[in-house]
């Protein structure tokens, strides 16, 4: 085979992202009383996913800060339900930012597939666009750090995926080749185009009831198992 890297996006890709941050915004949500003024947890947090995704968006294009991100994701979801509270919105993120890190919901066989891999001589790495703070205690608390040589973040490249420079530097960084390395992850525009964009080989985990993507990838996977017929 002639990859000899692998990079794995984290969220929704190993660990699954959206079942422990909603149950961790659930939590949270209810031990500081929220559901007496917002009757209606699933309906608040439809809208807080709303205000999340574009400004994860907005993140990923440089148009907002971390800091806008952090301290406007929640406030703007209260404040859709008549809770015009800055603060209450920025200590509800800090909570978040401080205990969803310590969930270990993994997709599965995550082991299985990441042990496989070492036992093939690859080199696995980890490509995020999450916080270092967040995306490193994941990789403990799951006890994924051990098969990855090495982690790249956003926030230590200064790019975010799908920029070409934040691919360019990760490259560089592991001395080799772009047709060597090949990418798996389930942001088709963060993950797979942004790959594409400077050759390198892509797997799309595809999200359950996602559409069919806009374009071709190299390969394209329902569970992260399947990695072991490609690979």
């Amino acid at each position: 085979m002639k990859y000899k890297h692998i990079l794995f996006d984290l969220d929704r890709t190993l660990w699954d992202f959206d079942t422990d941050a909603r149950e961790t915004i659930r939590e949270i949500f209810y031990n500081c009383g929220l559901d007496k003024n917002i009757a209606d947890f699933d309906e608040w947090y439809r809208t807080y996913k709303m205000h999340n995704v574009r400004l994860w968006k907005d993140y990923a294009l440089g148009t907002v800060t971390r800091e806008t991100l952090h301290n406007t994701r929640f406030y703007l979801a209260f404040k859709d339900f008549g809770i015009d509270d800055k603060k209450l919105g920025i200590k509800f993120g800090e909570k978040f930012v401080e205990e969803s890190p310590n969930r270990t919901t993994l997709f599965p066989n995550v082991h299985e597939v990441l042990s496989y891999l070492l036992n093939k001589n690859y080199q696995l790495h980890v490509v995020t666009n999450g916080f270092n703070e967040i995306q490193f205690r994941k990789l403990e608390v799951t006890d994924i750090k051990k098969y990855f040589t090495k982690i790249f973040t956003c926030e230590n490249i200064g790019y975010n995926k799908p920029h070409i420079k934040f691919f360019q530097y990760v490259i560089s960084s592991l001395h080799s080749s772009k047709k060597e390395a090949i990418i798996v992850g389930d942001d088709f525009a963060s993950d797979i185009s942004g790959a594409k964009n400077i050759g390198i080989d892509q797997i799309y985990f595809k999200p359950k009831d996602a559409p069919e993507p806009p374009e071709k990838p190299t390969f394209l996977i329902n569970s992260l198992i399947e990695l072991k017929n490609i690979l």
